[in-house]
């Protein structure tokens, strides 16, 4: 009487089932005969595919839900749960899509040898060009001033600079030089004579600061970065070593 009560329960918890609703095109291809069956087994919950009106679950292109799977065009579809009354066994199903045998369910549908689906989401990495809104020259000016003193800022002064300090040309020539120079006062040897307005902490008093201190704006770094932008990257074969 117990196993009969058992196999009636579990029969009666799959008669209740699932509707999903999925483009007709999928349907004649026999998708759904794919995917479906192969959760049943798994879990035990019986879905059934329709093509349109009312559902527990809807996959498509434009259902509002998270990712399942593209087609070979890109074309993304999505699964959305539609039924709260469903919601746990449809929460189910989508773990399911996106498990190790759902994943491979879906890219294993090659009705004519040929795979249609595939379950990694395709990423588009989009170079956006850098913009610098500083005063370039103004920038130019302060580059000469605060800078010349140990860096080779241009032709200006060429014959200057420290032998051991990087050219302006050459740190241009950096991958994430914008980076550097807006950060510039972090970077040793910097920090113990540069003071940026409202970034900076004053300097220690019990530290004597041995070269003239460098004291600069914001808006001032930025002109620089900006000036430096204009300048002609040098090759030097590569990168510029710094701390």
């Amino acid at each position: 009487m117990l196993l009969a009560l058992i196999l009636s329960s579990a029969a009666l918890a799959q008669d209740e089932g699932l509707t999903l609703r999925m483009p007709a095109g999928l349907i004649e291809q026999g998708f759904d005969k794919q995917l479906l069956p192969r959760f049943g087994f798994k879990h035990r919950i019986r879905v059934t595919a329709v093509p349109d009106g009312e559902a527990d679950m809807a996959l498509g292109i434009d259902a509002d839900g998270p990712f399942v799977f593209r087609d070979a065009d890109g074309a993304e579809f999505n699964l959305a749960i539609e039924s709260e009354a469903a919601r746990d066994q449809a929460e189910t199903f989508r773990e399911w899509l996106a498990s190790g045998p759902g994943k491979a369910a879906i890219e294993g549908f090659a009705p004519d040898g040929e795979q249609l689906f595939f379950t990694e989401i395709i990423v588009v990495e989009v170079e956006v060009e850098e913009v610098f809104e500083g005063d370039e020259a103004r920038g130019s000016d302060l580059a000469l001033l605060h800078c010349g003193r140990c860096h080779v800022v241009d032709e200006r002064n060429r014959m200057g600079g420290i032998g051991s300090t990087p050219s302006f040309a050459a740190l241009r020539g950096r991958g994430n030089w914008s980076d550097l120079f807006r950060a510039f006062y972090t970077h040793n040897p910097h920090p113990s004579f540069t003071q940026v307005d409202g970034v900076t902490q004053p300097f220690d008093p019990n530290k004597a600061v041995h070269i003239a201190p460098v004291e600069i704006t914001l808006d001032e770094v930025e002109a620089i970065t900006a000036f430096v932008a204009t300048i002609t990257p040098k090759d030097l074969g590569r990168p510029v070593q710094s701390n």
